[in-house]
């Protein structure tokens, strides 16, 4: 029996997700577990894998798609197996216009039945590549006879409306006016228009509705990394710990600093501030997509080993598309690091609804002057915390950063249970 491979939810929150690249075509065997297809949601871009044996009997949209949660992606089942293909939601019939407006090169012609509007305040559903291809044609895409999955029009339905003989919109001509053309034509530069992926519309509604909701101020302290990167360097010496890095460090010291400082591990309720026992910490990662924030679990109760390990999984998980969509949410502290990029100092922005955010940045050569009043140089690190004013205040934020720079200085008093 043919199985429909359905969209699948990888967010509670997503209505809609976007196909991303298919990995199969039409008359490919695929196993259970097999990759079908890319999705992109709002938090990420995720692989679909199969559920099914069998050979893959149709593909019931195109790449770029946007689609609603549980419709129809393809059909897998036995080759040369009948089936009954999922259908598209037919548009209700109304009356066709008396005349329709001809493109001066076109044939006269009129609209084919099968190519007619819904009536007024039904909403009819457009992918966006067929919404693209309607603009560039002068035509409406609700005029399109849909063949995607929930009624929805999409690329290949556009272009049988085109194909059928449908008039494309001219722009009216322009009165001749008197005054002479300029001499010089006006400078145009040369672009192109990337449009917005679901992700980056994501990214962007978040980040400005963090600034405009939330009251945020960042401080930048500096901290002497000398034992930081000493004890980095005895951890490269080390096949078991060559992997361990400085970002896995500062994740190890703000779990175990946050503890002193539940302030800072919570979320800004409207109503209530809600202050969390455990560390939840959300790590920024950069994908070629976007910008993901997984969530290391627990963290205050792992050892630095199990942090570094934990970050890398979750890092690669993000950049294949296999992270779990429960691993993206529930943070309560999040740490961003731009020190790789040799940024010295940025103001991070809070992800709602937590209350505090820490950039790293890079290490950098600083003098300073020495117990013998000479001028020495040593390696110095600083942190940006941005905070939300409204559940923390200036001071208690300050004695958070200032305990966290102490706990890094002194990084092997740390690990043994020593804290600032």
């Amino acid at each position: 029996m043919a199985n429909q491979v359905l969209l699948p939810q990888m967010g509670i929150s997503e209505e809609s997700a976007v196909i991303g690249e298919f990995f199969v075509k039409v008359g490919d065997t695929v196993q259970v577990g097999n990759k079908l297809f890319s999705e992109e949601t709002g938090k990420s871009v995720f692989d679909v894998e199969s559920e099914f044996e069998g050979v893959v009997l149709a593909i019931l949209c195109e790449e770029g798609d946007e689609l609603p949660i549980k419709a129809p992606v393809m059909v897998i089942g036995q080759a040369g197996e009948s089936f009954d293909a999922p259908q598209a939601v037919e548009p209700e019939k109304k009356e066709e216009p008396a005349a329709v407006e001809k493109a001066p090169a076109q044939a006269a012609a009129e609209i084919p039945a099968a190519v007619t509007s819904k009536t007024a305040g039904d909403k009819v559903l457009v992918s966006p590549r067929a919404r693209t291809l309607a603009e560039k044609a002068g035509i409406d895409p609700t005029l399109a006879q849909p063949t995607g999955a929930e009624g929805m029009v999409i690329e290949r339905d556009v272009k049988a409306m085109l194909d059928a003989g449908v008039a494309v919109k001219q722009a009216a001509a322009p009165v001749p006016v008197s005054a002479p053309a300029p001499a010089v034509a006006a400078f145009a530069p040369e672009y192109k228009d990337i449009p917005l992926t679901t992700m980056r519309k994501t990214i962007a509604k978040t980040m400005l509705g963090s600034l405009q909701s939330a009251a945020q101020l960042t401080h930048t302290a500096s901290f002497d990394a000398t034992e930081l990167l000493a004890y980095r360097k005895k951890c490269k010496g080390q096949e078991i710990t060559k992997g361990i890095t400085i970002g896995d460090m500062v994740l190890f010291a703000v779990s175990r600093t946050l503890l002193q400082f539940p302030a800072l591990n919570a979320y800004y309720m409207e109503k209530s501030i809600r202050q969390f026992s455990g560390v939840q910490l959300a790590v920024a990662v950069d994908i070629p997509t976007g910008l993901v924030v997984p969530v290391i679990r627990n963290a205050d109760k792992l050892t630095l080993f199990e942090i570094s390990n934990e970050t890398k999984k979750l890092a690669a998980a993000c950049k294949d598309g296999s992270i779990a969509p429960d691993l993206l949410t529930g943070g309560t502290f999040t740490v961003t690091n731009l020190g790789n990029l040799g940024i010295e100092h940025f103001t991070p922005i809070i992800n709602p609804p937590q209350v505090g955010i820490l950039g790293v940045n890079t290490v950098t050569l600083r003098p300073r002057r020495a117990t013998d009043g000479t001028i020495e140089f040593y390696d110095c690190m600083t942190l940006s915390l941005t905070y939300d004013h409204r559940a923390v205040d200036g001071a208690p934020a300050s004695r958070f950063l200032q305990a966290l720079c102490k706990n890094l200085e002194s990084f092997t008093l740390l690990l043994g249970g020593a804290q600032a």
